[in-house]
Parts: structure tokens; C-alpha cells; sequence
């Protein structure tokens, strides 16, 4: 049973955060709760956003700018048994008020509340907090000060106002807010007052909120407190009416002495750091003084403005269940490795990776992007996505494996396990995705026992065939050519399972690499990408509208080709610089757009494009050739819609996102018979042309288009037919789904397991068991993966050598599988259906940890 949860939300001038928090919420898992929105006196856009979501959640305002007549607001207007806080500036993990609920597990507990990330979304703002009658705080990132939970305590638990949770009749019990607090310590006086009611106030080590820490008229956007009248006010007001029982006038004063100084200490380092001026620093102390004397006559006063019970009857209201997304069948948490993203770097694996992201997530399914960031380590929620933007450096040590590792190599792939097992650690991952672009994923087998899936996409063995400067160097090749393409070849072996985005990359990664790869836990499946042509009333027919338009087209238009990618030989600029003097030459009507980075050097050591422009700068037609350098993803799409032709000569593309952002801007391609062409535009001659890789047959193919409209508009209809068909975000996101889906982690306590040991805790926040006791398993078909650790601490003080001995036990094969070393081990299975494993330790100490089972579809999507 799921107890009805009230969130409430205070908010006031943050607009968009507060949308962005509404977003977020419909992604909680929770299945029970209702959202309430309390704003102050809003000079912003707040009433918009709260109108936009006005048929799913209770909008209230407040008159006045008081944090706690706002929150008891809030809670007239709850109708949940438990009520949960949340600033208009958080973001919460979609567990949290699951997590939350499950320390509610007797009537006893009023109150509880999780971790807070700060700004960051990588650090933490306080996990564990313990105040004392002064409102002090002490912290621990390790300890729950529950047991501090005791009337009249001089110390005791404490939850920050940002993530925090009551028992709705426990609040009224010991009524609600008091409104004296405007802002600060409104939080802290609920639980001592809840506390000394002999209630229990727990914290949870998860049920984490993302505190964005917006500027506020108490701090600026350098997160400067310079308005700490509230603060000193409320925090004398506290002492006096929760510590007059403990604490004597004197000890009251000192304290609040101490706390002005230190507010002070913090203006004077700010100033030092140039974060605010001496005429800031000046009027903020003089704010300081001014708390004083209100907090003392406050405190000397008393309690006075506290819940009133008839605020119900003007802001009672049904329980109104708010919308969330739920997956259709099982929902999974998972990892996408990419060391690009958008918009900081348009196309590619990111814009794929993040397109991805963006419809699982949309889907119901908790995403995470692991990318590369800069300066720190970030967390943000972006459309639905968790982005993780990590520093790729590791203090993890160097892998023992029977290849070289370049460092850079190791240092990348190690933080990304670092970020894994960190993730992992706030909740359990199901699979990481992981391309095969500098083996990412290699140091996740070594540090955890999570399901990996590499994606194979163009790998150091196919660019190396492309880029003679490459292999034809063997500084180049020593350093980094030879041992990467060594790693590309051992992740093939070992990933547990992998994922194909043509039949054509593996055909030649086989080819390149001279591997064979197995079909058994393979699966293919084609990329798609985001419709930036069609509104939402387009039908099919619609592609057929936009080429009967172009169709009216003569034959003295102008035409535009269109060349989207990076001036270098794979992408085949060399092919396409010998097709354009004679394409502008037979049609004075064609023109070309040249878009995508043009400063690589080529074969001569000069740039491609500097080249060209000294072969042909003084040609007359060369005022119908543009360059456009880089552009950013919204130019690149205008562009696609505004071509006549695309045309991209790539000697190899291992799918080819270029060829379907111009199939779906309805543009017919000219492309190299190539790769994963042929797959994805056809070899038919319909949507596009395939040809040779030489600059006549391209100028050929793309004069025929210029030279005839109908055929023209023709294949362009065709080729946004077939992206419709086949390579919508919906077809992308429906294969990779169902494929995931399908791959299981047989961990302890699932069914097909019989027997073992002991339960042992793991390094990667999983549980395993001992192997002292044999263990049976029932596998299920598929590419199964067995992941053991030798781990000698864990089980108690036995003493074992540093290593341990496991046999695996298939049929009538058996296998002996050494563990030297801490760390897991990762063994491929015999293939075959319904197999069954049995094993047992011959050795030292060792835990099972999982069986991964990936079913794989072959070759062909």
C-alpha cells in the first residue's frame, strides 16, 4: 500500500524553475501522490506556468513573502496523509518519495527527508544533519543522527526544508509552521517541536533533491548571502523559544554572537574573493545588526502566528492524483556513454546518444547520459535526462589486462566507471550503453558486474584504413593506433552484448579488425532521428504535398546540393572538390552549401578546402560555392530544408545520420556505394543515387538531378517516405527498447538460481553470494556472461589466499576459472537453450555476483 503523498511546492519569481520542476515530477515512480504549487506575491510569469498545469495540480497563493504562511497554505490544501517539500529551485531523483515512504514504517515517525545534492547535482549540500536549541547545525556524509530522536534532546535529527516529508496530522498535532519564520530554520523548528511531541524524525541516505540554489532576495546569483536580516532574526527567535528550557540568557546571547561573527567571517571572505564589493560587504554587515533587536522582541514575545485549522475551509480541496509517465512493461535505469553532446558538439554519436535519451525517457525509463565536462563535474536534469557531465580523470589503478593501455585511454574509461558505480550507488543500474569509441566502457568489467552492451559503431581499425596519416605514422600507431585497435578487439570479445546500428558496421569491423564476430548476443538495429520537418497534423501523404510543390519546379531554377561533415577523406570532401567544377560548369542554374569543420589537414598537409579555393578561387562560377564552417544543430537543420540535393561521398559511414536528416527534409541523396548506405537510402534508385567512390560518377549523379525536376521531386518524396517508414525517433526507440528489454541480469534471488552461500555485499553497491555452497542456475537463451569476484573481507574473518579457484560447470564441460586479485571476472558461457550451470569453489573465497543473458536478434534489423 502506497500512502497518499501532498508535494508541496513554494515558489516565488522562478517561473521557469518551477516548470522545470513540474516537468521532473511527472517522472517520479511514485504511484500516489498529488502536487500543490503555493505562490507569493509573483511579479514574474509565475500564473502562466501555473495555468499551463492548472488541470493537474492545486494552485494556491499566498499574500505575503513568508516562506511559512506559505507552507501552511500548502498544507490546508494537501490532502495526503504525508506532505513533502520541495524548493521551486530542486529536482528530485525519481525514487525519492518512494524512498521517502519507506521510513514512515510505524506511527511514531512525524517526519523524515533524504540527501540533498548542491548546485552542482554532483556534490552534496548536507546528507545528515544534527541541530542543537540554538539552531546550529552539525554534518555528517555517513551517519543518520536518528537515534537523537528523543523529547526535550539538547541535540537532535533535522531535515532541510528542500527535501522534507511530514505526517500530515502530525504537523497539526504540533501546529504547523510558525509564521514568525519567514524564511530559515522554519524546517528545524517543525522537528524539534515534532521531537519533544515524542515523534521520531528519520533521514534517508537516498530520496535525493538537486538543489539549484537560484538567486533570491536573500542571496545573489554568486550564491552570496548579502540579506541576512531573516537569518540572524529567526535564528535568535529560535534560541528563545526552543532553548529557554536548556539554555540560560547568556548562552542565548553568545550564541547568536557567534553566529552574527560568523556570517560576518563569510561577507569578508567573499570581498576578499571579489565576489562582492566593499560597498556591498558594508550595507550586508549593517543588515546583520538590524536582525537583532527584532529577534529579541520576537523571542521575548513568543509564538504567536501558528497553523490555523480554519485555513481549511478555504483551501481544502479533493485529492487531485498527478500525471506521471509510466512505461509500457518493464522500466529500466540506464547508463548512455558519449563523449559528445549537443550543442556544444552538433551530430554525431551525441545528437544520437541524446535523441535516444530523450524518447526512453519520455517513455517512463530513468536515463542517464554520462558525457565529458570541463572545469567540474555536473548533474543536471534536461529533458527528462539525467546529463552527467564528468571530469574524465580517475585515481583508479591501471587495469591488469593482456593488452597495453594507453593512459589517456584508461583514464577516460575509468571515470566513467567511477560515475557508474557512483549512479549505481544511489539506486541499481540495469545496463549501461556504452559505444565502442575508445573502449569507454573496458574499466566497467574490472569495477562492477553491471550488464554492458557495446554499441558498434565506426571503430580505430575502420578510421585507420581511411586516414593514411594515421597508419603511415609510427609514433601514431606505437602511441595510440595498435593498442586501441588491440582494446576495440578484446571489448569485442568480452562486452556482454552488442549492439549493431548496420549489418554494414560489423561486416567491417570483421574486415578491418580480422575478428569474427558471433551473432549470439547480437543485436541490430537502425538509427533515427527527430522530425524537424513536420508539425503535428502530418500524415504520410503530407511528403507526397511538399514533392507535388516541388514538382512545379522547371528546369532553370536554381538548385541547391548540400554537403553536411567534416572536410576529410572518410567523409569523402576529396571526391566531392573533383565533382564540383564540373557540375557549376554544365548547369549554371546548381550552386553548393558546405557545411562542417574545413581546418583538418589533408594527404598534402594542407587543409582540403585551402586546396580548392587555390585550384579554382578565379573559376566563374565561384560565387555559387558557400562555405559555412561549423554550424550548430538548428542552422543544419534549416539547411537540409532549404537543399534541392544532398549529397555526401563518405567512403565509409557506419550508419549514416546525414543521410537520413536529408531523407526526412524530403531531399534525395547522392551518395557512395558504401558502408551502411546502401541499408539505409536503398540501392534502388528511388530515394537517392548510389554510386562508385569517383568524382565523375558523383558530378554525374548530381547533375542528373539537377538536369531533371520530376525525377528531382520524385526521389525526394521517396526519401521522406522511407525516413517516415523507417527511421523516425519512434522506430529507433521501438527496436532499441524491445532489444533491451529482452536482456536479463539473474542476480541473488532470482528464481532460476538454487543454493550458495552466504549474502556478500559487493564493490559496485550489488549483492552477491558465496560460492562455499554450491550454486545451480537455469539459463534462459541467449549470450550468457558469468560474473564472479574473489572477495576475501567480506566474508567474515576467515582467513583465504589472495586469490580463488571457481568451477564452472556446463553440460558435461567444466571450467576452471582463476581469481587473482580483487575486482570481477567476467566469463563467456557455452551457448545452447535452457542450459544449466552449476558451480563451486575449489579455492579461497569467492561470490557469485550476476549472470548476464543477452538473446540478441543477428545481423539484420
Amino acid at each position: 500500500m502506497s500512502p497518499p503523498f501532498s508535494i508541496i511546492v513554494n515558489t516565488l519569481n522562478r517561473a521557469d524553475a518551477l516548470r522545470q520542476l513540474l516537468l521532473a515530477l511527472r517522472h517520479l515512480h511514485y504511484p500516489n501522490f498529488e502536487v500543490v504549487v503555493v505562490a507569493g506575491p509573483c511579479t514574474d510569469h509565475t500564473a502562466e506556468v501555473m495555468a499551463e498545469f492548472a488541470d493537474d495540480i492545486t494552485a494556491r497563493w499566498c499574500p505575503a513573502a513568508n516562506l511559512s504562511m506559505s507552507r501552511n497554505i500548502g498544507i490546508a490544501s494537501a490532502s495526503g496523509d504525508l506532505v513533502a517539500f520541495i524548493d521551486d529551485d530542486g529536482i528530485p531523483e525519481h525514487t525519492w518519495l518512494d524512498e521517502l515512504a519507506q521510513l514512515y514504517s510505524s506511527d511514531e515517525v512525524g517526519g523524515a527527508g533524504g540527501v540533498v545534492h548542491d548546485h552542482t547535482g554532483y556534490g552534496f549540500q548536507t546528507r545528515f544533519i544534527l541541530c542543537n536549541r540554538l539552531g546550529g547545525a552539525d554534518y555528517s556524509d555517513t551517519t543518520p543522527f536518528d537515534d537523537y530522536s528523543f523529547p526535550g534532546s539538547m541535540n537532535y535529527p533535522s531535515v532541510l526544508g528542500c527535501n522534507s516529508s511530514f505526517r500530515r496530522s502530525a504537523l497539526l498535532e504540533v501546529g504547523g509552521f510558525d509564521e514568525e519564520f519567514e524564511y530559515y530554520l522554519d524546517e528545524t523548528d517543525v522537528c524539534v517541536r515534532l521531537i519533544d511531541a515524542g515523534y521520531v524524525i528519520r533521514q534517508s541516505p537516498n530520496a535525493a533533491v538537486h538543489h539549484k540554489f537560484l538567486p533570491s532576495d536573500v542571496r545573489d546569483h554568486h550564491k552570496v548571502v548579502l540579506n541576512n536580516y531573516p537569518i540572524i532574526k529567526n535564528a535568535i527567535y529560535f534560541s528563545f523559544v526552543n532553548g529557554r528550557d536548556h539554555l540560560g540568557l547568556s548562552e542565548i546571547y553568545a550564541g547568536a554572537a557567534a553566529f552574527s561573527t560568523a556570517r560576518a567571517a563569510e561577507l569578508d571572505y567573499h570581498a576578499g574573493h571579489g565576489r562582492i564589493t566593499p560597498h556591498q560587504r558594508a550595507e550586508a554587515l549593517a543588515v546583520i545588526d538590524s536582525g537583532w533587536a527584532p529577534g529579541i522582541a520576537a523571542g521575548e514575545r513568543g509564538r504567536v502566528a501558528m497553523y490555523d485549522r480554519r485555513l481549511e475551509q478555504r483551501y481544502g480541496g479533493e485529492f487531485r492524483p498527478y500525471p506521471t509517465i509510466r512505461p509500457n512493461g518493464r522500466r529500466l535505469r540506464l547508463c548512455l556513454v558519449t563523449q559528445t553532446l549537443p550543442p556544444e558538439v552538433p551530430g554525431g554519436i551525441g545528437r544520437y546518444c541524446l535523441d535516444l535519451g530523450r524518447e526512453l525517457a519520455a517513455r517512463g525509463h530513468d536515463v542517464r547520459i554520462i558525457t565529458d565536462g570541463t572545469d567540474h563535474s555536473t548533474v543536471d536534469f534536461e529533458d527528462g535526462v539525467w546529463i552527467h557531465r564528468i571530469v574524465k580523470t580517475s585515481d583508479a589503478a591501471d587495469p591488469h589486462v593482456d593488452v597495453a593501455v594507453p593512459p589517456g585511454i584508461w583514464a577516460k574509461s575509468a571515470a566513467v566507471a567511477d560515475e557508474v558505480l557512483r549512479i549505481q550507488g544511489e539506486g541499481a543500474v540495469d545496463i549501461v550503453y556504452a559505444p565502442i569509441w575508445d573502449a569507454e566502457g573496458l574499466a566497467l568489467g574490472h569495477r562492477s558486474s553491471v550488464l554492458t552492451i557495446t554499441a558498434l559503431m565506426t571503430t580505430m581499425g575502420i578510421s585507420l584504413q581511411n586516414r593514411p596519416a594515421w597508419s603511415d605514422d609510427p609514433e601514431f600507431m606505437a602511441a595510440l593506433g595498435d593498442p586501441l585497435h588491440d582494446l576495440e578487439r578484446r571489448q569485442l570479445s568480452t562486452s556482454h552484448g552488442l549492439h549493431a546500428i548496420s549489418a554494414a558496421i560489423v561486416e567491417e569491423i570483421e574486415s578491418a579488425s580480422r575478428v569474427t564476430i558471433d551473432d549470439a548476443g547480437l543485436f541490430t538495429s537502425h538509427l533515427g532521428v527527430v522530425d524537424t520537418v513536420s508539425d503535428e497534423d502530418e500524415t504520410p501523404t503530407a511528403a507526397a504535398a511538399a514533392a507535388a510543390a516541388a514538382a512545379a519546379a522547371t528546369v532553370s531554377d536554381p538548385v541547391t546540393i548540400l554537403f553536411v561533415g567534416r572536410f576529410e577523406r572518410r567523409k569523402g570532401i576529396d571526391l566531392l572538390f573533383g565533382a564540383i567544377p564540373a557540375v557549376l560548369d554544365a548547369h549554371p542554374n546548381a550552386r553548393f552549401v558546405l557545411i562542417g569543420r574545413d581546418d583538418l589537414p589533408g594527404e598534402q598537409g594542407s587543409t582540403y578546402r585551402a586546396a580548392f579555393e587555390a585550384a579554382h578561387g578565379d573559376a566563374t562560377w565561384w560565387d555559387r560555392v558557400e562555405f559555412r564552417g561549423e554550424a550548430s544543430d538548428a542552422e543544419v537543420a534549416a539547411a537540409y530544408r532549404a537543399c534541392d540535393v544532398f549529397v555526401a561521398p563518405s567512403r565509409f559511414e557506419s550508419f549514416g545520420l546525414i543521410y537520413v536528416e536529408a531523407m526526412m527534409a524530403a531531399a534525395p541523396v547522392v551518395a557512395v556505394r558504401s558502408g551502411a548506405a546502401p541499408e539505409v537510402i536503398g540501392d534502388d534508385g528511388v530515394a537517392g543515387i548510389l554510386v562508385d567512390p569517383e568524382s565523375g560518377a558523383i558530378a554525374d549523379a548530381i547533375g542528373a538531378l539537377v538536369a531533371d525536376p520530376d525525377r528531382r521531386a520524385a526521389a525526394g518524396a521517396a526519401a521522406r517516405q522511407r525516413y517516415l517508414d523507417r527511421f523516425t525517433i519512434s522506430s529507433m526507440t521501438d527496436a532499441f527498447e524491445r532489444n533491451l528489454r529482452s536482456c536479463r541480469s539473474l542476480r541473488i534471488g532470482a528464481d532460476e538460481l538454487a543454493g550458495g552461500g552466504v549474502a556478500v555485499g559487493l564493490d559496485d553497491h550489488t549483492v552477491g553470494v558465496s560460492l562455499d555452497m554450491p550454486l545451480t542456475v537455469s539459463l534462459p537463451a541467449g549470450r550468457a556472461t558469468l560474473v564472479l569476484a574473489a572477495d576475501h573481507p567480506r566474508l567474515g574473518d576467515r582467513p583465504g589466499p589472495a586469490r580463488a579457484v571457481v568451477t564452472v560447470t556446463v553440460g558435461d564441460r567444466v571450467q576452471t576459472v582463476d581469481l587473482d586479485g580483487p575486482g570481477f571476472c567476467h566469463v563467456a558461457l557455452p551457448g545452447g537453450d535452457d542450459r544449466r550451470v552449476e558451480l563451486s569453489t575449489l579455492e579461497g573465497h569467492a561470490v557469485f555476483a550476476a549472470i548476464h543473458v543477452v538473446p540478441g536478434t543477428g545481423r539484420r534489423p
